[in-house]
């Protein structure tokens, strides 16, 4: 029997600043969020953690950031990703030389700080800036993913070979152009008209934009318009009428 069409909306970035927490619990609570990742190197992480009560039906994973954010361990134990300016690269692409175990120590160590802050494993992994491209990011997060049953985002045709090699859970499908310019209502309409059986991942960035959050991102105005979509009437009448069925990576391989 075919298992439908699965909806997952992943809303990145939650615990970034509080106007981010606040427009991903918009999003989920009056709009199409399903899914959400916590980014755990920030203060505003604790208070999206404490909320998280209030939104049973969201499932939270761990977006493992080594790319434009402080690391979790001190940056001395970890010199391949921080290099000689002590901090890690603003973007992919400064992850020229990584040490497996530094990754693997990392993300270990913002796992571990996930369960203290939320009580719980996550539902999932992925990574901010798609770091788990990177062969040796990979590597760390099928690690993880093995001991604990856990799935990961299929970022890229690569990966997802790669994680379906491992047998570590993904979905079938990762949508990531709701992005930027194409955050409009028209696009997302046509993403969820597009969506064919199996399970689907929609990546999203909603927020309320705020002081620190337009001082420490690129992408930050753009974000309320994401938001605004997301819980538009006509968003949620097309998940309808494409017969769509929402949920996130805890629920969509146990129906």
């Amino acid at each position: 029997m075919s298992p439908g069409k699965l909806l997952i909306v992943n809303a990145d970035d939650l615990g970034r600043t509080k106007g981010i927490n606040s427009g991903i619990f918009e999003a989920h609570s009056n709009g199409l969020v399903t899914s959400a990742t916590l980014m755990v190197g920030f203060p505003a992480a604790g208070e999206a953690a404490a909320r998280l009560d209030e939104f049973p039906d969201l499932g939270v994973g761990l977006h493992v950031a080594l790319t434009g954010v402080p690391s979790i361990l001190p940056a001395e134990t970890l010199p391949s990703l921080t290099g000689a300016a002590g901090r890690f690269p603003a973007k992919p692409e400064g992850l020229v030389h990584p040490a497996p175990e530094e990754v693997l120590m990392e993300a270990r160590a913002q796992l571990d700080l996930f369960v203290e802050l939320t009580g719980r494993l996550p539902t999932h992994l992925d990574s901010h800036h798609h770091s788990h491209r990177h062969p040796v990011v990979c590597n760390a997060l099928v690690t993880l993913a093995r001991e604990h049953d856990l799935p990961i985002r299929n970022a890229s045709p690569e990966v997802g070979l790669r994680l379906r090699r491992d047998g570590v859970t993904t979905t079938d499908f990762f949508v990531e152009s709701f992005f930027g310019v194409d955050a409009r209502l028209d696009v997302l309409v046509e993403i969820l008209g597009g969506i064919q059986p199996g399970v689907t991942e929609v990546m999203c960035h909603p927020a309320h934009v705020d002081d620190e959050l337009r001082s420490t991102s690129s992408y930050a105005d753009d974000r309320e318009r994401e938001l605004e979509v997301l819980t538009s009437p006509r968003a949620l009448q097309a998940v309808r009428q494409f017969g769509l069925r929402p949920v996130h990576f805890g629920t969509a391989w146990k129906s």
